[in-house]
Order: C-alpha cells, then structure tokens, then sequence
C-alpha cells in the first residue's frame, strides 16, 4: 500500500478484519479461508461466489496477508491513502499511485475520495453500484459531478412548468472505481481518472462544494437553543465564522444551516402533529358546541383515520343532504393519505361541504366507519343518493351503511374516463347522451349499441364493462 516511501510503516499484528474500522467481515483461518458477511459465508476457492463472472480473481494469497506458524495473521501495513492531510501530495496523486490500492470498506474508500476531490476543488456524486446474489456490493464508483450529460427527452421537453436549471454537466471523465477482492476481502481501486473537462475551484472557494458541505448536530442544537430566545440565523452564522476563524472552516453556508433548521422542525412537528390536531380538534368543540369530529386509532394506538365537520355544514345537510357526494381522489397533504370530501348541492346549485375525513387507508372497513360517523353527526338523516368515483371499497361500504340508497358514478369522472380510454371526441359527446338523457330501457339499449356499432368498440374491454355497470350511471336506470 505504498504511496511515498518517504511516509513510513506501521506494525499491526494479529490482523483481524472484523475489529477493523468499517469492515462488515468476520475473517475465519481454517484450512481453506472463509469470511462471513451478514450472516453468509464465502470461501474464496469458490469459483460460484459471484454472479458475474467478471469478478472472479486468482486465489493467490495477498503478499499483504502471511499466515504465522501460531496460526495467527499479521499484518504489516504502510500508512494509507486515508492518512494524507498534505494538499501538495493529493494534487500531485497520478492514477499509478491509486490504482491497486486497498481498503477495508466502501465508507473509506469514499472518505479518501472526497478528500482527494475537496483539495482538487471539484464536486463528486455516487454512481455504479453492483452487488452479487447475496446482496453484497462488488462494485462502486464516485464521479465528478459534471460527468455525462443531461438526457435530450429533458432538454426537448416543452411542457415545462417552470424554467429549467442550468445545465451542470460537461461529460468530465474524473472517476475512482473499486472492486470487492474475494481472496482478501478487501475493495480494491481499479480505475482512477484525474481529468477533467472543466476548470477547477480555486483553495479560497472549495468551501463551496456541494458534496462537502455539511451541518453538524452540535450546531443545530445550539441555534435552536438560541433561536428561543430571538437570535436570527444569520446572527448564529456569524458566531461560528468568528469561532470557527473564517467562512472557509465552518463547512456550510447560511443556507445549509437554514435547511438543516427546518428539517429538524419538520421532523419533530411530524412526531407530534396528531396530538396537536386532536387537541386543536377539542377546543374548538367546546367554543363552538355544534362542531363534531371523531378519531381512531390503530392496534400500534398510532392515529388512524380523523372526520370532522363545523355547525354549519351540518345545518346545511340538513337542508340539501338527500345527495352525497363522496370523492376520495386527493392525496396532496405529506403523509398521501386520502382526503375525503362529502359534498353536495344547495338550492342554488353550488356545492356546500358537509364534512372531511382524513383516512389511513382505503378499505372497506375505514369507508363504513366513515359513513357511520358520518350519519352520527348528521343524526342518523338518511342519504337518498350516493354519487362514487367507482372505488369498490367505497361500494360496498354504501352497501353495507346506506343500502337502501341509490347509488351512482360521477358524470365528472365518467367523461374523463371516455376521454382517456377511448380518446375520440365524437364517442364522448355520444357517450354522454347516453348518460344524462331519460328514456326508456329499450331506447337506451338500441342508442346504445348504434353507438358501438357506429364507432367500431364490439371488443374494447372498457366498452363492456361500463355498459355492464349502467345502472348506475345512466339516468334511464337511476
């Protein structure tokens, strides 16, 4: 493991791999070497130890590892390249110096990378990753952040929302590789690439570097210990570069601290936001007696499923709440949890809310409590009509709470769904006549299969199935 024969040695004997910094292996010395790795055993005369034949090696025992007539392994090892601090011999690293190098996981191999890319001044990322039948990763690679090129579906891309970034990536060939070693289990540097297509950051700016910057938790404690007591972000910023004897040493912008700040606040909202909501929930209750919610929780006593509704909403079912429309298709908040509306219409046909519900899951079992809290809330009045967006959970929930009610598909959802699957203009206008025009069954069998005929769909499955279900969304039925 030689990089200057100027560095010096080290003696360690009683080499043994599983007390070593990083290593996941437990080393066995028995007559035929075998390792251990998350309960799996290799022995490195198996010519089966990996699936790609490509990483198969020649057994021949590491000059590095001598087996002592105590049956003990020693170890004589050089200073290793995660040793070096002097900026002038990383610089000076050519490929020879790094190429054939050792070391005793990926997390150093990783280590002595960044480094090396910190005092060049330029950014890395991870990419290549292979592992073999037993999920052990054989292959890593790091590349400079500029390698490659961004893909052209992007760059034609039109219908962008917002401007797109600036592009980043040049096709820079800098790149370190390493590879398990069977025999000795080690991962060993097998390509290192030291150009670049790009300029390089000068030392006064590498503190800069994207893959280099980082908040430790020390100083996130002590901002939100000060943060309590009305000092600013910028302020603490300010502190730990006179601390710290400049901005290069701190390690992170004010904007990493910022980020790092809301994370943290994100993270501990998000442990206890359920109570927040319940508490929120039962105050409001008491100003306001007409308000109702009710909660569940699972067998882990976690929140589960939440409905609520004010003194309004309630007194507007009363009036307008014959029909129900009940449509579970938003999932925007952070958890993805369905967000249910019950809805329906007042006498001047716009739509008033009669309740939400923020369910765990889209069950059976979680849509009949729905409706039952439901019904509770609206003492026990009884739904008329029932307007779905097809969900068959939620079908048979109205089935088994509601079953006297009718039950139909949402004229909404339905011509979008002609749209998507059939994508012809004229057959939708077609469709919907079908749909919200009153005849007779016969009328509506024989527009029905005019239609079909006229378009050519005797065999489109979705076809089939929507004249399977039209009772429940054609007018002539309901």
């Amino acid at each position: 493991m030689n990089i200057d024969s100027n560095i010096g040695s080290t003696l360690k004997s009683n080499y043994d791999l599983k007390t070593t910094s990083f290593s996941q292996w437990e080393y066995t010395n028995t007559t035929h070497d075998k390792y251990t790795y998350r309960g799996h055993s290799y022995n490195t005369a198996d010519e089966e130890a990996a699936v790609d034949p490509s990483f198969q090696t020649d057994h021949t025992p590491s000059t590095q590892h001598l087996c002592t007539p105590d049956n003990t392994t020693s170890l004589e090892v050089e200073l290793t390249l995660l040793e070096l601090d002097d900026p002038a011999k990383f610089t000076s690293l050519q490929p020879s110096d790094v190429i054939g190098k050792e070391f005793a996981s990926i997390q150093e191999a990783e280590a002595f990378y960044k480094n090396y890319s910190l005092f060049v001044g330029f950014n890395i990322r991870k990419d290549e990753m292979r592992r073999d039948r037993y999920g052990m990763i054989t292959i890593r690679r790091w590349v400079c952040s500029k390698q490659g090129y961004r893909e052209q579906k992007y760059i034609d891309k039109t219908d962008k929302k917002r401007e797109p970034r600036g592009q980043t990536r040049e096709g820079c060939r800098a790149v370190m590789k390493i590879r398990i070693e069977r025999n000795s289990m080690m991962w060993v540097v097998r390509e290192f690439v030291i150009e670049h297509t790009h300029n390089l950051l000068p030392p006064n700016h590498i503190q800069f570097l994207r893959s280099h910057r980082s908040v430790k938790d020390s100083e996130i404690a002590q901002l939100q210990s000060w943060r309590t007591v009305g000092v600013k972000t910028a302020q603490v910023m300010d502190y730990l570069v006179d601390q710290s004897g400049g901005y290069s040493n701190v390690g992170h912008t004010k904007k990493d601290l910022q980020n790092s700040l809301d994370s943290v606040c994100r993270s501990e909202i998000q442990t206890s936001d359920a109570d927040s909501v319940i508490s929120y929930l039962t105050a409001k209750s008491v100003t306001e007696p007409d308000f109702f919610f009710d909660y569940t929780l699972d067998e882990d006593n976690h929140f589960g499923n939440l409905f609520w509704v004010d003194s309004t909403s309630r007194s507007n079912n009363a009036f307008f709440g014959d029909v129900l429309a009940f449509d579970s298709t938003y999932r925007t908040n952070v958890y993805r949890r369905p967000l249910v509306m019950l809805v329906g219409v007042n006498h001047h046909h716009s739509t008033t809310i009669f309740g939400f519900g923020l369910l765990g899951d889209e069950t059976v079992d979680t849509y009949t409590w729905l409706l039952r809290t439901f019904l509770v809330a609206m003492h026990g009045k009884k739904l008329k009509s029932v307007v779905t967006d097809g969900d068959k959970a939620m079908h048979k929930a109205i089935k088994i709470v509601v079953p006297e009610s009718v039950r139909r598909l949402c004229y909404w959802l339905l011509e979008r769904n002609v749209q998507t699957n059939i994508q012809d203009g004229n057959f939708t206008r077609a469709f919907c006549s079908c749909m919200m025009n009153f005849m007779t069954e016969d009328e509506f069998d024989l527009q029905w299969f005019s239609m079909v005929e006229k378009f050519g769909l005797h065999n489109n499955e979705w076809v089939s199935a929507m004249y399977s279900k039209r009772k429940q969304w054609a007018e002539t039925f309901l």
